[in-house]
């Protein structure tokens, strides 16, 4: 598709000036909600494998189950965005979202639990499929950089309060409170979106691709179990060797009905353009890197440190509060500059950090911990505007749908993969060194396992970190 000509603010096509920039409230708080969910719950991991009697390999579902669900579902909801209307289904995904947080507060087992969280994972997918989209048809291009930056700036502070919010809540009233704290906001987005954003006036009249949405659903699905059950399951049990064949068959199955549809959920044309399939494929690799050590620190710092759940949660937040000071600069700089070195120099960067964590130790200062951390928010605060504002300017405005859940899909799938990979490779290289040494799990010498293990998946999320690079300088 060849590039367009860029398109002034003033272009009626889009929210007139002062009307754009009152969106970024609702759009913001919801950014706020999502990812303040995700953080709180990764700092009160521990705290509720505890006290819900789940070891790492059942408690992680709580991530996985979500992540699974949206992932499953966000090309299917940004296509029913495109048709049924953006706001609406953003508004309907807000009031699931929080329903659900409800339940979540008041699951009485890691089942329930569970359930709750995948039914949170549903109204997450409404919504993160079809945000980009809102800014896509609010925002012209000269201006997409710099709101995608501001909403880059809301989801780290999302992030920066959720580890310190959440490890005091898991301290002071326990973890279910983590979940009642998304309540109120959810309320008053809901309200937000209704009196700030206009009803869509351009939605697409067509058939849903329906055996596209459920091959796409079922490819997403065995990718994802595969790799999260391989090691409980053994690799060469039945119900893997299934999802082996299914992570075949269903993405063939997929390509072959989006071929032949007259409306296909996901327009494989715009992988041609070199702009759209390299930040989707840098988007992946970016957050895969970033989750294997979001979902690891957190038992670094409590179980081999002895750190407290509120001080791991500060020393966690180094990560999205300098994301919160770079991704507003680094945004509006793309809109000056263009993008491509902004992305390269962000994911170089975010390699290096996990280099650095490379050499984590029992014995590691505290303050080489927050600059390793600091480092990592940096080079994610650094790739991610500029990278996500690349989605929505390379697809026509009528695909704008399959850009924004595209740009969804990479996150939430990077981020399963991310806790899924570095679950594997940390299992099984911690049990290969202890059956090595003949240590038990549970003696105090076992921390040796821990640490190596902990080492060769940052050493993993270095590569994936650098791989991204490639594929941004594939870019225009």
């Amino acid at each position: 598709m060849p590039d367009s000509p860029p398109q002034s603010s003033n272009n009626p096509e889009y929210y007139d000036p002062k009307a754009r920039w009152r969106t970024i409230y609702p759009i913001s708080l919801v950014a706020i909600t999502s990812t303040l969910n995700s953080s709180v719950i990764n700092v009160s991991l521990p705290a509720i494998s505890e006290q819900l009697h789940a070891g790492i390999g059942v408690v992680d579902w709580v991530i996985q189950a979500f992540l699974l669900v949206v992932t499953a579902l966000l090309m299917v909801f940004g296509r029913l965005g495109d048709m049924l209307g953006r706001r609406r289904v953003y508004q309907s995904g807000i009031i699931l979202f929080t329903i659900a947080s409800a339940l979540c507060g008041f699951a009485d087992s890691i089942t329930s639990l569970i359930i709750a969280r995948i039914i949170q994972g549903i109204g997450a997918a409404l919504v993160i499929a079809v945000g980009p989209a809102l800014i896509g048809i609010i925002f012209p291009p000269d201006s997409r950089g710099k709101a995608m930056g501001i909403l880059g700036t809301t989801m780290a502070v999302g992030l920066s309060i959720g580890p310190v919010v959440g490890g005091a809540i898991t301290d002071w009233f326990g973890w279910r409170y983590i979940f009642f704290i998304n309540i109120p906001f959810g309320i008053a987005a809901a309200f937000m979106v209704m009196h700030y954003i206009k009803p869509d006036k351009d939605t697409v009249r067509s058939s849903f691709d329906l055996p596209g949405a459920a091959t796409m659903a079922l490819a997403l699905t065995c990718m994802l179990l595969l790799f999260s059950r391989g090691n409980d399951w053994g690799w060469d049990s039945i119900p893997i060797l299934a999802l082996m064949g299914g992570s075949l068959i269903f993405p063939i199955m997929f390509i072959l009905f989006e071929n032949r549809s007259n409306n296909p959920l996901l327009d494989l044309g715009l992988f041609k353009n070199s702009t759209f399939s390299s930040a989707t494929y840098a988007g992946f690799l970016a957050f895969t890197a970033m989750f294997s050590q979001t979902f690891l620190m957190p038992f670094y710092l409590i179980q081999i440190r002895s750190i407290t759940i509120a001080e791991a949660g500060l020393i966690l937040a180094s990560v999205p509060l300098v994301m919160a000071v770079i991704a507003p600069a680094s945004g509006a700089l793309s809109d000056k500059i263009g993008t491509r070195g902004l992305c390269v120099f962000g994911l170089f960067t975010l390699g290096m950090s996990f280099v650095m964590l490379t050499f984590l130790g029992e014995e590691t200062s505290r303050i080489y911990v927050v600059l390793s951390l600091l480092l990592t928010g940096f080079g994610i605060g650094m790739f991610n505007p500029p990278n996500n504002a690349d989605f929505l300017s390379s697809v026509p405005r009528d695909r704008l749908g399959n850009a924004s859940a595209m740009m969804g899909l990479t996150r939430t799938m990077g981020m399963a993969f991310g806790v899924a990979v570095s679950s594997v490779i940390f299992t099984g290289v911690r049990n290969h060194l202890l059956t090595r040494e003949g240590v038990s799990e549970e003696l105090p010498q076992a921390a040796f396992a821990f640490l190596g293990a902990l080492h060769w998946v940052f050493w993993v999320a270095a590569g994936f970190s650098w791989l991204g690079m490639v594929m941004v300088l594939r870019r225009r």
